[in-house]
């Protein structure tokens, strides 16, 4: 080995244990490409100023419990291309500050409840390239702090769980690396959307559990039979769903099972594009229970008339639309209008700017609009002077001034 200030270099040295004669001062201690294959609590014993300790590349297959209990000033440990096959809740104990681990390229099947709660202070796990076919969410547990979790090339993971848990939303493209999953669970977590391509990739999914989320949306194409997705049973209980597009039937009516019982249904005149395509039994439509508007409550509404769902609707109307405030506003300064509306359902609010682009709720950017109908106009150019137009539309009709 070579010393170099307080770091000790002892790389493709034939090594098969861990050096004992190295100063006991050092704080860094590579030792990659060597042919170690276990690790015991003694090795580290005389070297507790280690912050970084790299074992890439070598054989290790066990590690003894308590093998860096004395390491309590790592923050970063590299075992990628190693022997490991399972990970155990004594493995990392003494790790209290460890920040970074580095863990892939291993032969890693399965990785037991609590392995991570001696590491707290953990920001970066890389885990790719593992053999597990099973992955739970309790193997996760004590990484409060974590930032990245690194999961590549996991092609053969069959079954994923990842209740309860904060995910609040899924980018395209994630199961990307993982098609031959057969079972997804992300029950009671904070997802609130449900989009096209959240999904895609498990052309396999027997079976997706979304119960317990914050749904209110399913977009058109979300769960649309394609070569790369196919979804056989979806759970979609306790969610915040009022209403669904006439599309999502359709959707629904390919998927083999479905439950979406105990929502806040909403039977007005918003479901009857999908009361209209109840022309056939379907299970889920026996879960559909109103519970607005009163009239309807506890009423399926698979036995609700398609006119029926009319009667409680009203068109919309605007009942003001103007600036809220009369004083002059010059260029730089903020506009605020408001276009306030009444109707059942609610209807939607968009404005037409002078330059003839609209606004909606949807809209991002210099001019805002929130769901009471207040619009911001920020940074006020002389562009902004014109004609406005205010836009009131549900399902019933539309309106505007």
């Amino acid at each position: 080995c070579s010393i170099s200030g307080s770091t000790a270099y002892c790389w493709w040295e034939g090594l098969t244990g861990v050096p004992q004669n190295l100063p006991v001062g050092i704080t860094e201690l590579n030792l990659k490409t060597n042919r170690i294959t276990t690790l015991s609590q003694s090795d580290f014993s005389r070297y507790r100023s280690l912050t970084h300790l790299n074992l890439e590349n070598n054989h290790v297959a066990t590690i003894n419990g308590r093998a860096f209990y004395d390491l309590s000033d790592l923050t970063h440990l590299d075992l990628a291309e190693n022997r490991l096959s399972n990970l155990t809740a004594d493995m990392f104990t003494g790790l209290a500050n460890l920040e970074e681990l580095g863990l892939d390229n291993n032969e890693i099947v399965d990785i037991e409840a609590g392995t991570f709660n001696a590491t707290p202070k953990l920001r970066e796990l890389q885990l790719d390239l593992m053999k597990l076919t099973i992955l739970r969410s309790d193997m996760f547990t004590g990484l409060g702090n974590l930032q990245t979790l690194s999961l590549y090339g996991l092609g053969n993971l069959t079954d994923l769980y990842l209740d309860n848990n904060e995910i609040s939303d899924i980018q395209a493209g994630t199961f990307n690396a993982t098609p031959e999953m057969t079972f997804l669970l992300l029950d009671q977590n904070k997802l609130t959307t449900l989009r096209p391509g959240m999904f895609t990739g498990l052309r396999y999914l027997q079976y997706l559990d979304l119960d317990n989320n914050e749904v209110s949306d399913i977009q058109a194409g979300t769960f649309r039979s394609t070569p790369q997705l196919r979804v056989r049973n979806l759970s979609l209980q306790h969610n915040r769903l009022t209403v669904l597009k006439a599309e999502i039937f359709a959707e629904l009516s390919s998927i083999r099972a479905v439950d979406i019982d105990n929502n806040p249904w909403q039977c007005d005149c918003r479901m009857l594009p999908f009361r209209q395509k109840m022309t056939r039994s379907r299970s889920f439509a026996n879960q559909i229970t109103c519970e607005e508007p009163s009239n309807f409550r506890g009423q399926k509404l698979k036995d609700i008339s398609p006119v029926d769902l009319m009667s409680d609707c009203k068109e919309p109307i605007i009942l003001r639309f103007g600036r809220v405030h009369n004083n002059t506003v010059v260029e730089g300064e903020t506009l605020h209008l408001v276009c306030e509306a009444s109707g059942i359902p609610t209807p939607h609010i968009t404005v037409t700017l002078p330059s003839g682009l609209n606004a909606t709720v949807e809209s991002g950017g210099r001019v805002t609009v929130d769901m009471n109908g207040t619009i911001i106009i920020a940074n006020v150019t002389a562009a902004d002077a014109g004609l406005y137009i205010c836009i009131a539309a549900s399902p019933v009709g539309s309106t505007s001034v």
